[in-house]
């Protein structure tokens, strides 16, 4: 075009001077705009195609991701120990398989199953996380591990939920319990997350839709349900600076007396996510009516699954053989439409809709490690103690004449009761093991 500016102007023949001038300005002007084209496309095209073909796939360890799931101290019910459904469901949701790993099994058979998996997840539920329980030391285990394979190279995450929000906490810093855990007003709360700077750059968060990071954080939506009696304010964090070398907080929230907890968190070194709330219970549950169902909500719930899914698909863990990988699977265990037959108490304010129950109960439930929740907080107690109360029972109730004619009746009363209740739990048992698990 410049050339041709110069052409014409040498020419300057039958055209009036102001002709040629306005001419050249126009080809001048249409240079200017054909040169800003061209630095604008330059800018724009990070690559030379544009469209779908200018993706390349993600190259990943491997592509059906195995996730452990630890199973939880069973209570009152038909097994040894149980999974809630909705666990297994949001694996899936990302693409994984769960592979339920018993909290009693032996050291030789939880690496057996961690040497094949791509990940962890440590569910809500209701038990105790006292340091020494068998809960607790199978996790540390499985915890310990993880942190070895990290440190050789090998991505594996871990993702607690609730109690394994907490666990996560626990097995960093070897820190009570009682000592870690604050008492909240937040069973059944659907509510909201405070966003704290970390999570704008942060695996879990970085890579969140817009809206679905304002309605998280807008009382009009509550999309983020809350379900537990106890919680780690942030300044533990600074009280145990452990914690704060081990994670670092992306959200808090507050309870329904305004005590502000650490709701989010995620690993600073190693590829562990801890959600106090519960991203599976929107799609998967039920029976609780304050479980948000809106589409926002599974989309939040989606999310964190597939980041996590990302990472355990990162993992080079893998079966020894096909016949291995079936056999390790959760499908083989029917899970039970729980929902419909048991009926939840105060204490028991988690129940699933849908469970797997693993092996036959062994005793009735006893201490600490059968009825707790996440939750429930526990009586510190010692042999002694109830020794020595069950003394002073013993006089206070001689003293006040235990052995006369209404209390030997109000006795035999109760156990006439006790004996109905065990006669309607051997029913219940031989209920549940005539359905094997189909409704």
């Amino acid at each position: 075009i410049l050339r041709l500016c110069f052409y014409i102007g040498s020419l300057g023949l039958n055209m009036a001077p102001s002709a040629v001038v306005g001419l050249v300005a126009f080809l001048a002007l249409l240079a200017t705009v054909q040169g800003a084209r061209q630095s604008s496309r330059k800018e724009i095209g990070i690559s030379k195609k544009v469209g779908p073909e200018s993706y390349e796939p993600t190259k990943y360890k491997n592509t059906k991701p195995l996730i452990g799931v630890l199973t939880q101290p069973c209570h009152d019910c038909p097994g040894k120990s149980y999974i809630a459904a909705g666990y297994v469901k949001w694996i899936e949701m990302g693409g994984g398989r769960a592979v339920p790993i018993r909290f009693y099994a032996s050291e030789n058979e939880l690496h057996r199953l961690f040497k094949s998996l791509n990940g962890l997840v440590f569910p809500g539920g209701l038990t105790w996380l006292w340091l020494d329980s068998p809960y607790v030391i199978a996790a540390r285990k499985l915890f310990n591990w993880a942190l070895q394979a990290n440190d050789a190279g090998k991505v594996f995450p871990i993702h607690g939920t609730c109690l394994g929000f907490q666990l996560l906490h626990i097995l960093a810093s070897n820190i009570s319990r009682n000592d870690l855990l604050v008492d909240t007003d937040s069973v059944a709360h659907a509510s909201t997350l405070i966003w704290q700077p970390s999570a704008t750059d942060s695996r879990l968060f970085g890579g969140i839709a817009p809206d679905l990071k304002e309605k998280l954080a807008d009382p009009k939506f509550n999309i983020a349900l809350q379900n537990h009696m106890y919680g780690i304010p942030p300044d533990f964090y600074k009280k145990y600076p452990v914690l704060a070398d081990w994670y670092k907080p992306l959200t808090t929230t507050l309870d329904r007396n305004g005590l502000e907890y650490i709701s989010t968190m995620e690993g600073i070194k190693y590829p562990f996510f801890g959600t106090q709330w519960h991203p599976e219970k929107p799609p998967y549950e039920f029976g609780m009516d304050e479980v948000p169902h809106s589409l926002d909500a599974i989309r939040v719930s989606q999310h964190l699954s597939n980041v996590f899914m990302e990472h355990a698909r990162q993992s080079s863990h893998h079966p020894q053989s096909k016949e291995e990988e079936l056999a390790m699977l959760i499908y083989s265990t029917a899970p039970i439409f729980s929902a419909r037959f048991e009926v939840m108490d105060d204490e028991n304010y988690d129940g699933p809709d849908i469970t797997y129950y693993f092996d036959t109960p062994d005793k009735p439930p006893h201490g600490p490690d059968d009825d707790e929740g996440e939750d429930s907080g526990p009586t510190l107690h010692t042999a002694a103690a109830e020794a020595e109360t069950e003394t002073d029972n013993e006089n206070r109730d001689r003293q006040a004449g235990e052995d006369n004619e209404e209390e030997k009746h109000r006795q035999a009363e109760d156990e006439q009761e006790l004996d109905e209740e065990a006669k309607k739990l051997k029913l219940h048992y031989k209920f549940w093991s005539t359905q094997k698990g189909f409704f």
